[in-house]
C-alpha cells in the first residue's frame, strides 16, 4: 500500500479534494481529511502521524508543524497508479509545497508505507460518498 498525503491551508481546498477523490473511484475508507482543530490532543495525533510514516525525525516534525496549521488528506492507495492518481488530484486542489530531507520542493507525497488503523487521521471531517 501506498500513502499519499497532501497538505492544505484551506479547509474547503481539503473538502473539495476529497469530494473529488470520492467521484472518481477512490472509497470513504481509503481517504481520510484531518482538519486543523483546537482539541489538545489534536498536536499529539498529527506528530504521531508523521513520526509513523516518515522514518526521518526533522522531515516527520515539519510535516506535523505544516499539518497542524493546515489540513491533511491521506489516501491509502492500492497501487502506483492510483497513488499518482491521488498525488496529482492533490496537487491540482492546491495541496502545499513542502521541502522533503532533500530539499526539494514537493507537493503531495507518496510513501510506500501501510499506516497503522490507530495512527490513521480519519480525522474530524467525515467523507460523505
Amino acid at each position: 500500500m501506498i500513502t499519499v498525503v497532501g497538505i492544505f491551508n484551506e479547509e474547503r481546498l481539503a473538502e473539495e479534494a476529497g469530494s473529488y477523490l470520492l467521484a472518481n473511484e477512490f472509497t470513504n475508507e481509503n481517504i481520510d481529511i484531518h482538519t486543523h482543530g483546537n482539541h489538545s490532543d489534536d498536536y499529539g495525533r498529527v506528530s504521531d502521524f508523521f513520526s509513523h510514516l516518515l522514518d526521518d525525525e526533522k522531515q516527520a516534525a515539519h510535516f506535523a508543524s505544516l499539518g497542524r496549521n493546515g489540513s491533511i488528506v491521506t489516501v491509502h492507495a492500492l497501487s502506483t497508479r492510483e497513488a499518482q492518481e491521488a498525488a496529482d488530484v492533490l496537487n491540482n486542489y492546491g495541496a502545499i509545497t513542502v521541502n522533503a530531507a532533500d530539499d526539494s520542493p514537493l507537493q503531495s507525497q507518496l510513501i510506500e508505507r501501510i499506516v497503522d488503523d490507530g495512527k490513521r487521521l480519519r480525522g474530524n471531517k467525515p467523507l460523505i460518498d
